[in-house]
């Protein structure tokens, strides 16, 4: 017999945690999930819902960070004022997700807890330095920066006597961010690439450069050598010069680290395309 816990407020989520095993499961959406536990792939003793708690459900501007509740669907993040004025990147990526039917039941904390190498916010969360905030049966809330939250596909740091509850995401002055996605949906096997840019800029010099590329690799990637070519230059002036260098950079970390039979060819080709697509559209944000 499987047992299911519903809690309300963070003392029943305790309670219920302590209840939770190895072969128990947290269910979100049910997107991915509720598959499984339809063709029995999944047989867990216990299933546990978080989406009544208020906490996990919310958008607030706390000190110096923007804190999303890990219930939060992806229709809620791309529609959110707060998130489209603060990280339009992550709007961006939420409202590309699957089908509407996806988006509006799938939710932030279980595409994180997925940990899927083509999961749409995760290289966005990456770039944004995000912490994932959980809670134990102990009553502990415990911050884990995502890129040590996240070990390999599937795979996550968590207990069973844990939950992914938020995640914070620390505030940057004059960032603006994009995320573009680069793919098919005519075929089960999707060649994409995930990418997520933020810049600091001081009229319109750019003064840092955050590139992460995700569905090219195992885990997001870091372009970090970009840095060095497009600080200091100036975003309209000299955009065909930081779209030429970007996409080169890309370009040449993709045919270095995807294997071939996943598309590596294509999304070296396609490389230059999305990287001038998305610095064009940092160009238009305000």
């Amino acid at each position: 017999m499987m047992n299911y816990y519903v809690p309300k407020t963070l003392d029943e989520l305790f309670i219920a945690l302590e209840n939770m095993t190895f072969k128990s499961k947290i269910i979100g959406g049910g997107t991915d999930l509720g598959i499984c536990l339809n063709k029995k792939i999944i047989i867990p003793d216990a299933l546990l819902y978080i989406g009544n708690i208020k906490e996990s459900k919310e958008v607030c501007l706390k000190d110096e960070h923007l804190e999303i509740g890990a219930s939060l669907t992806h229709t809620d993040i791309e529609n959110n004022e707060i998130i489209l004025n603060n990280f339009k990147c992550l709007a961006d990526a939420s409202k590309d997700v699957g089908s509407l039917q996806i988006r509006n039941n799938g939710t932030i904390g279980g595409n994180v807890a997925n940990a899927s190498p083509a999961g749409d916010l995760i290289p966005v969360l990456y770039m944004l330095d995000t912490l994932v905030t959980i809670v134990t049966s102990t009553k502990e809330f415990v911050d884990i920066p995502i890129k040590n939250f996240i070990i390999s596909p599937g795979k996550i740091r968590l207990n069973p006597n844990e939950v992914i509850l938020k995640f914070k995401i620390p505030l940057k002055e004059n960032y603006r961010t994009s995320f573009l996605k680069l793919g098919s949906r005519k075929k089960l096997t999707i060649s994409r690439i995930g990418l997520c840019v933020g810049i600091t800029l001081e009229e319109n010099i750019i003064k840092n450069c955050d590139i992460v590329v995700g569905a090219i690799s195992l885990k997001p990637v870091v372009l970090d050598n970009v840095q060095k070519y497009v600080v200091g230059k100036n975003l309209i002036n000299d955009f065909e010069y930081i779209e030429k260098i970007v996409s080169e950079i890309l370009s040449k970390t993709i045919m270095e680290i995807t294997p071939e039979k996943f598309d590596r060819n294509y999304k070296v080709w396609a490389a230059k395309g999305i990287v001038c697509d998305i610095f064009g559209q940092l160009r238009l944000i305000k």
